[in-house]
């Protein structure tokens, strides 16, 4: 038994584990410059294909090497070293190869390698970064293949798992709030009191679900018109317009930087009875509290503090973190289906050569025999026996292909002694009849 060997690979990369956001910023790459950098990384002798994948928590360059030293240096100087010297330091920078780094990607598209654990995002900026390998003709058939691999890995761990289950930010533990109480976001209308870094973050994942309206109370117009800018979906009202805007919200979260509560019992109660009875889910994120804690006793209003969301996005950690052997596993069998992908390569050439000896077998047989058939029947003849010549060899091609890697290679050589394979292809000396 023979194990199999790794597809030839090189992974050179830095993430939020080995550097600082002032270190990743630099030397992450957009449009353009991704392109730049794939293109430069091919004229090199030594690199074969090129995949980069750049997001703001990591700066990753895949390339299948035709000389690993050279494919090293050529990563170190095209995409990293000279945007940012800092990386020269031990530990700033990660090398994998082969075996690793294909396990590497699979684990990144699979939810495992990113700050947030099982975080949906990083499939699709595989996905267009694959897109953009491709554009620019850096993916060869091993990169190409491998990217698959990688697509397969991150869609089933997110079909067969729980790694991307229940909320693990403030913004969809809010979004869980409130599919709790109501049926869906579709017809909720939100007001966001603040309009800082965590209202932003919070009001991401409530547009992407489908919040019918979203509604802003600042005191900052300039904050506030920046928050537009992000997130254009927004209707700006002033800070003493937010009370009146409770009437007619399903969902209030509060976010600002206040000393003290911003919206008390007093005034929630009043807005209760101003406004249709149905729920009110309202979200304090502030600390102190922007929110008075009595408030909770108001009928049908639902009053939770920042605690309450940071006990969900724990229990759904929790869950999560139980999930990950199960797509360690996952990752096991699709790096294990690129392997033999791989190891196929080996057997191709005997299985064109003999698909290529069977057809020429087939058209001697069936232009001698022609002659005996109507003319009427001949296209039938040649469908028919193209027919056979595919289905007898489809088996045999098929195990060889699966074959290769898993048992030492006598077998390949078994197929070309049994099938006079090499004798066959082997080019014809011209003169060779003068001399019989």
């Amino acid at each position: 038994m023979k194990a199999l060997v790794d597809p030839p690979l090189l992974l050179v990369g830095t993430d939020f584990r080995t550097a600082p956001i002032e270190i990743r910023e630099r030397v992450a790459l957009h449009g353009e410059e991704t392109e730049h950098a794939l293109v430069h990384l091919l004229a090199r002798p030594g690199i074969g294909e090129a995949y980069v994948l750049s997001t703001c928590n990591r700066t990753e360059v895949y390339v299948q090497p035709r000389d690993e030293d050279d494919a090293y240096r050529s990563v170190l100087d095209l995409v990293f070293l000279h945007r940012a010297t800092e990386l020269e330091k031990p530990g700033r920078l990660y090398v994998k190869r082969n075996g690793e780094a294909a396990r590497h990607l699979l684990g990144v598209a699979s939810g495992l390698e990113s700050m947030v654990l099982g975080e949906p995002e990083i499939l699709g900026q595989i996905k267009q970064s694959a897109t953009v390998a491709e554009t620019v003709g850096a993916s060869g058939p091993v990169i190409r293949r491998l990217l698959r691999s990688a697509f397969s890995a991150g869609a089933r761990s997110r079909q067969e798992t729980a790694i991307s289950a229940g909320a693990v930010s403030l913004g969809y533990a809010v979004v869980e709030l409130a599919r709790n109480i109501f049926s869906g976001l579709e017809e909720c209308r939100v007001l966001l009191v603040g309009a800082g870094e965590i209202a932003r973050s919070v009001a991401r994942p409530l547009v992407e679900r489908g919040a019918k309206e979203l509604v802003v109370a600042n005191r900052s117009p300039d904050r506030a018109r920046q928050f537009k800018e992000e997130i254009p979906q927004a209707t700006l009202i002033s800070f003493e317009e937010r009370l009146a805007a409770v009437e007619s919200a399903d969902v209030v979260v509060v976010t600002t930087g206040a000393d003290e509560p911003v919206l008390t019992r007093k005034q929630l109660q009043q807005a209760m009875k101003n406004r249709p009875p149905r729920p009110l889910l309202v979200v304090d994120l502030g600390v102190p509290r922007n929110v008075e804690p009595e408030a909770a006793k108001i009928g049908n209003l639902f009053l939770h503090a920042i605690d309450s969301l940071e006990h969900i996005i724990q229990r759904n950690l929790k869950k999560r973190k139980e999930e990950i052997p199960h797509v360690e596993e996952i990752v096991e069998q699709e790096l294990d289906h690129f392997r033999h992908w791989f190891h196929s390569l080996e057997a191709e050439p005997v299985v064109v050569s003999l698909q290529k000896q069977a057809e020429r077998i087939r058209q001697d047989e069936v232009a001698a025999a022609l002659s005996r058939f109507p003319a009427e029947t001949h296209a039938d003849l040649e469908k028919l026996t193209r027919a056979l010549v595919r289905k007898i060899l489809h088996h045999p091609s098929s195990r060889l292909r699966a074959q290769t890697g898993v048992h030492d290679l006598s077998h390949l050589e078994f197929v070309r002694e049994l099938f006079h394979l090499e004798d066959d292809e082997r080019p014809k000396d011209p003169k060779a009849d003068e001399r019989h």
